[in-house]
């Protein structure tokens, strides 16, 4: 019986793939789960194994040829009696058929392996992704040891990204026979981690079956270049340990550095070329397109294209533990290393300052009048709520009225175009333990001033105790951060992106000021607050962004008490 064998789905959002290599020509047999191609998407390369036995008997697209999934590109001559069995892995029933991950949030994807020489099924775990924008994951910690034996959905090891730290649970039940990557080491999406041999296979491997291949599989799985291609662009050939980053930290995936590898691109004509992908990621329609593009070029043109800008600096040494303490030799100095968290703030501080122009803009506020409702429905709420009523909730219900009004800052700006979105997605800024987490407060201009004042709260809480999920630390649309609660009044946020504004609230003291009356002016004590406006140029002129800081203060100044 002939089935067709489909382009399957590499993951959430992949719409494509590029054959890179067919690892069985016509004629040849093949058994289920053994790999069978080589498909290279916008975010990684992998192998894909057969969804069943038999005889490939025709391949209906060629190697390097782009294709949508679900189109058949093969098709296999099955046994007799496999045709349940086919049309179960087709449909997608059995795991072990597509390279895809159901839930990515939930555990890392397993690929199908050849069973080793004791027959025993070892299967490959792979980094999973843990987000539509997340493109590595730092190992925290492995719960489990070689040898020890893991239940399915047991949690296997604990991860961190820059957006949250998770626990992440086995993908498949048998004994842990191989650890891939070690604690504290950055992994690439779909990058092997570790081999699990499924239970009721036999007993554990021997050392030289489960070592044997991992070398194999360490290797890239993008084609080698052509000598012709390497004398052009040799620096666009990846390291083997993370094939889709260069030295500047800019996410390239495989497809996209192939791509440029073929048409001679060097890296740094690959860094001028603008992004629309998540976060300025150059997708491969952005590299297709310029490709056209010089192409049609004068030759003039086309040889001034491909020069370094002027003012471009070199990249730094890399700086290691060894090369510090000789420098500090003698002095009294502490020497240690960031955590994955400070290391993925810092990596998107810098490119946040480098995305977005940032220009400021500060304001005064007197919260008498926030004060005043604070001291009277503090009792009341606390016995409905359950928690204090503070000026925090205020502050964000007047700035979620502000957006509504002025929808311009609650945009992003994608290529050369502006988004802005029609819902409001709060990103408030939370201190803890462990760095600076911006947990979103979702959906915030359908809610009241309680719902939002309960949602912020209990955001806060489980941010505090390492408890949030990824959901709740994507999507923020504009964001809050209050440095005011360690004492300071005034401060000059970096951009979340991809926001194009984030609001700073200082210390709210007691100061002089200057009342006007009927009567003439007068001194007073007031409550006074700075509040600071970070917005991006781009898009954010100088007077909308000060437009909608005096919004915010109007809210504040003039709240309304039946808003609460």
């Amino acid at each position: 019986m002939r089935i067709d064998v489909e382009m399957p789905q590499m993951g959430e959002g992949i719409t494509e793939g590029t054959i890179v290599r067919w690892l069985k020509q016509p004629g040849d047999f093949v058994k289920k789960d053994e790999p069978l191609l080589e498909v290279s998407t916008d975010k990684v390369d992998t192998e894909v194994p057969s969804p069943y036995e038999g005889k490939l008997v025709e391949i209906l697209a060629a190697e390097n040829e782009t294709v949508e999934v679900g189109r058949v590109i093969a098709r296999l001559e099955a046994e007799a009696g496999a045709d349940e069995e086919a049309a179960a892995a087709l449909s997608g029933e059995a795991p072990s058929a597509v390279p895809e991950v159901a839930e990515p949030e939930a555990r890392p994807e397993a690929a199908p392996e050849a069973p080793s020489a004791a027959g025993a099924a070892t299967q490959q775990v792979t980094m999973p992704q843990l987000g539509e924008s997340i493109t590595e994951g730092t190992i925290v910690k492995w719960l489990k040891k070689p040898g020890e034996f893991v239940k399915r959905d047991e949690p296997l090891l604990e991860i961190s990204t820059d957006k949250v730290d998770s626990e992440i649970p086995s993908p498949l039940e048998g004994i842990l026979t191989e650890i891939l990557a070690r604690e504290g080491e950055t992994v690439a999406v779909g990058a092997p981690i570790a081999r699990i041999q499924v239970a009721g296979a036999g007993a554990a491997p021997p050392v030289e079956p489960a070592t044997a291949p991992a070398a194999e599989e360490q290797a890239p799985t993008a084609p080698e270049p052509q000598p012709s291609i390497e004398a052009a662009s040799p620096q666009l050939q990846p390291a083997p340990e993370t094939p889709s980053r260069p030295p500047k930290g800019r996410f390239y995936s495989p497809l996209v550095l192939r791509i440029a590898r073929e048409e001679g691109i060097s890296m740094d004509e690959l860094q001028q070329i603008p992004g629309t992908g998540a976060g300025g990621r150059v997708t491969k329609n952005d590299i297709l397109q310029y490709i056209q593009q010089r192409k049609a070029a004068t030759p003039a043109a086309a040889a001034a294209q491909p020069a370094p800008a002027p003012a471009r600096p070199a990249p730094a040494p890399e700086i290691t533990d060894q090369a510090l303490k000789q420098k500090y030799q003698g002095q009294r100095v502490e020497i240690f290393p960031m955590d994955a968290i400070r290391k993925k703030i810092a990596q998107r501080m810098v490119e946040s300052k480098a995305t977005s122009p940032h220009v400021y803009g500060v304001a005064e506020c007197d919260f008498s009048r926030v004060f005043h409702i604070v001291q009277k429905k503090r009792p009341e709420f606390e016995r409905s709520e359950g928690f204090k009523l503070t000026f925090n909730p205020f502050i964000l219900y007047a700035a979620v009225k502000a957006l509504l009004d002025f929808p311009r800052i609650n945009a992003s700006v994608e290529g050369n175009y502006i988004v802005e979105k029609k819902f409001i997605n709060l990103g408030i800024a939370v201190a803890t333990e462990r760095g600076l987490i911006v947990p979103v407060l979702k959906h915030a201009d359908e809610k009241n001033f309680r719902g939002i004042a309960r949602t912020a709260y209990d955001l806060a809480m489980r941010a505090r105790e390492g408890k949030l999920t990824l959901d709740d630390v994507q999507g923020s649309t504009f964001s809050v951060t209050n440095y005011g609660v360690f004492g300071n009044i005034i401060g000059f946020p970096i951009i979340n992106q991809p926001n194009v504004a984030i609001l700073g609230v200082g210390a709210i003291k007691k100061r002089p000021v200057v009342i006007e009356t009927e009567q003439g002016d007068t001194l007073g004590i007031r409550p006074i607050g700075f509040l600071t406006l970070s917005y991006d140029h781009r898009i954010v002129d100088g007077e909308l962004g000060d437009k909608f800081l005096q919004k915010v203060v109007h809210y504040l100044q003039n709240f309304d008490e039946t808003w609460i």
